[in-house]
Parts: structure tokens; C-alpha cells; sequence
């Protein structure tokens, strides 16, 4: 077994040399110093731990070495005994104060000294497992984070570009997560040559499982184009109440050992006339901006996705006309909350948007985050992570639709 290093600092060569002979016979590796110097010199070129020190010497006295040795001793614990005839409770402080473990009275007992010897072996054994327990830990968090990034670029990759444009309706959309990734997912979709539609989830709960059930919802919505089609009745688009009647009686079959829900706007606008349709389930009501800057409401409520089965929903017709814009958000934006824990509401969000009519979408939606950013008392210019997962998507009817054949 490896002998425990020592190092012992005393200006009185006699004294120094009867503590290290007594320190070797009982085993231990002994170091010399006969000032705070020397000592810090030899602390920094070996791994030593153990430190004995007098307290009046010249140069340097023990209670600075242990201040510097606190400084610029990083790499390891140094468990610090200082000796002193010294016995005020002031001197103590001063003492602890500077960084000492553990004090002995000279002319010091060997029987003491070697019980504060074992006390203090003891101590670095701890500080040694700590350390080895924080290195295993900062390297899972290393992984960790490393996967939360790779879920992260996951998440966005399925995300819809910036600037959609399906026929007469262009799109554009915030997005702010609360963590790596977030439960908010959304899209503007071509259904058929007739119709478009468009979806906003917001995944209860926060981080991976709701970023997993975000990404599952959508992957709904891609098949029921594709391979099952709940999308569409034939050869005619689903109503919008039904298509989300399917998805609750999908994910309740699926949840069932695991409380796990989401609120949802999804709707269909014709390509042609503006005529649309949008079912709200638990999802903050959507609105239409006017190419005026008048704000209308659309929805008629309805329970969250996922928690009970045989629920139904109804829908709310709407018509969006050129200029227009139906604006959809997450509750992230309507519970945002300043530092006097005020929140943003609905309404301000309703007066921002009408506010900015005549703005293109892409500007709009700098705004909203400026703004925002601004409620939150967060940085210009930052994105910093919200308590809640932020979204908005904005569907603006540019023109009319282009005749067939061109789409």
C-alpha cells in the first residue's frame, strides 16, 4: 500500500525534523518546508493532501498559507492542520476562517496528533469519491446533453420551413422552446388540389416525453395522408371534429398506463374560396387579423386530446379573405410572465397582432419576440428558454388562387 504523503511547514528546523521522524515511523511519505513559500512551491510540483503547519513563521504565517493555499491548490483537497500555542476562540476564527480543517496545541500529543492524522485521511477519502462521483456525473450530463441536442435538431428538422407558401396561403411561425426541445408542433400542409390544412399541438408537460408525443402527433397527420388516410372520407377531406375524434381515440388506446394529453387546433381552408373549417380542442382560441387591423375570434372550445374516451368536438366555419391573417398560438404566449409574474394574455397578444396589419409576417413575428423578449425582461436580441413552450403559427390569404393547372 502507498504511503499518505505529508507535508510539514515549520520555520524550527528541530521542531520540523521530530514531527517528520515521528510521521515516518508511523507509515507516512514526509515533505519539508520551513515557510508558507517553500510549502506552496512543493504543493504545487507533488500530489500531496496532508498539510502541517505552524502558525507564527516568517515569510508567510499558517493562517495566509491556507489562504493561498485555498487559491491555488485547484486540482485536489488539501486537509490543513494547524499548530499553535495560541487558545483565543478569535484566533480559531481567524483560522477557520483562512481555510484551516483542524488545529492542534503545541507541543503537540502524538496520540491527538495521530487522531486528527486518521480524521483528516478520512476526509479526503470522501473528497476523493465526491470527486470521482461528480467526474461520472458531469460526464452523464455530458451525454445527456449531447442527446438532448441530437433530439433537439430532430424536433426542428420536422419542424416546416420558414416562409411556406401552398397556393394563395403563405405561412410563417415563432418558435421558442422552454428546454432542448418542446411539446409544440405545427404545419401548413397541402390535403388535396382543393384544400390546405394546418395544425397547432401543444403537448402537455415539458422536455423529452412531451417532445416525443409532439413528434408522434405529427407523424399522425403525415400518415393520414399517405397511408391510412383518416385525413380524408373517400375522396373527401375529413371534417376537422372527426379527424380529431380519431386522434383521441388513437392516443387514449395508447396512454393508458400513462397520464399523457395535448391540446390542438386543426382545420382545412379551400384553396379557392377562403371557406374554412377548424376544430379547437383545448388549444387557446385562433383568430383572423383584417387587412383593417380588426381581430375576430374562431372556435368553440373544447376538451383537451387524449384524456377521455368518446368525447366528441365541434367546429367553427370561418372565411379568410385576401390580406387577411388566422393567427394560432400556443398558451406559452397567453401565460407568458414578466418578473411581477403578470401575464401576457390573450388580448395583448390580439392588440400586438392587429397592431402590426400592414407588416409582412416575417417582420410581425420579430416583433411578437421582441416584444416578448421584452415582457420576460430577457436580453435584446435573445432567445432564451421560456417557462413554457412558445409557438405561433401565421396563415396569411396572399391573393387569389391561381387558375388550374398552375397550382
Amino acid at each position: 500500500m502507498q504511503s499518505q504523503p505529508v507535508l510539514v511547514v515549520d520555520d524550527a528546523a528541530t521542531y520540523r525534523k521530530l514531527l517528520a521522524g515521528l510521521l515516518k515511523k508511523w507509515g507516512y511519505e514526509v515533505f519539508e518546508a520551513e515557510n508558507g513559500e517553500q510549502a506552496l512551491a512543493v504543493l504545487a510540483e507533488r500530489p500531496i493532501n496532508l498539510l502541517i503547519s505552524d502558525w507564527e513563521m516568517p515569510v508567510m504565517d499558517g493562517p495566509t498559507l491556507c489562504q493561498e493555499v485555498r487559491l491555488q491548490i485547484q486540482d485536489r483537497y488539501v486537509y490543513v492542520i494547524v499548530l499553535t500555542a495560541r487558545e483565543s476562540v478569535e484566533d480559531l476564527q481567524v483560522g477557520f476562517a483562512a481555510g484551516a480543517d483542524d488545529f492542534l496545541r503545541k507541543p503537540v500529543n502524538q496520540v491527538e496528533l495521530q487522531a486528527r492524522l486518521h480524521a483528516g485521511e478520512r476526509v479526503l477519502q470522501l473528497e476523493a469519491m465526491l470527486a470521482a462521483r461528480n467526474r461520472h456525473l458531469s460526464e452523464a450530463l455530458r451525454q445527456i446533453e449531447q442527446d438532448l441536442q441530437a433530439a433537439a435538431s430532430l424536433q426542428i428538422s420536422i419542424l416546416p420551413p420558414h416562409a411556406l407558401q401552398h397556393g394563395p396561403y403563405y405561412a410563417d411561425w415563432l418558435f421558442i422552446p422552454s428546454a432542448w426541445v418542446s411539446g409544440d408542433i405545427f404545419n401548413l400542409f397541402p390535403l388535396d388540389h382543393q384544400a390546405v390544412g394546418f395544425y397547432c399541438v401543444d403537448v402537455a408537460g415539458h422536455g423529452v416525453t412531451a417532445a416525443m408525443m409532439s413528434v408522434a402527433v405529427a407523424r399522425q397527420f403525415l400518415h393520414g395522408r399517405t397511408v391510412d388516410r383518416f385525413l380524408f372520407s373517400g375522396n373527401t377531406v375529413t371534417p376537422p371534429a372527426q379527424v380529431v375524434k380519431i386522434l383521441n381515440e388513437r392516443f387514449c388506446a395508447q396512454s393508458q398506463d400513462v397520464l399523457s394529453y395535448f391540446t390542438i387546433v386543426y382545420g382545412v381552408i379551400d384553396l379557392q374560396s377562403g371557406e374554412g373549417r377548424l376544430c379547437q380542442a383545448g388549444h387557446p382560441t385562433p383568430f383572423i387579423v383584417s387587412r383593417a387591423g380588426v381581430t375576430r375570434q374562431i372556435g368553440d372550445g373544447g376538451p383537451p386530446v387524449g384524456l377521455l374516451d368518446d368525447l366528441s368536438w365541434e367546429e367553427s366555419d370561418f372565411q379568410l379573405a385576401p390580406g387577411e391573417r388566422l393567427c394560432i398560438y400556443s398558451d406559452g404566449i397567453s401565460e407568458c410572465e414578466n418578473p411581477e409574474h403578470e401575464m401576457f394574455g390573450a388580448q395583448r397578444l390580439e392588440t400586438l397582432l392587429a397592431s402590426l396589419n400592414d407588416v409582412p409576417v416575417g417582420g410581425l413575428l420579430a416583433q411578437v419576440q421582441h416584444e416578448l423578449n421584452l415582457w420576460r425582461d430577457t436580453a435584446p436580441g435573445g432567445n432564451a428558454p421560456a417557462a413554457d413552450d412558445i409557438s405561433l403559427l401565421v396563415i396569411e390569404r396572399q391573393s387569389p388562387c391561381p387558375p388550374d393547372g398552375e397550382y
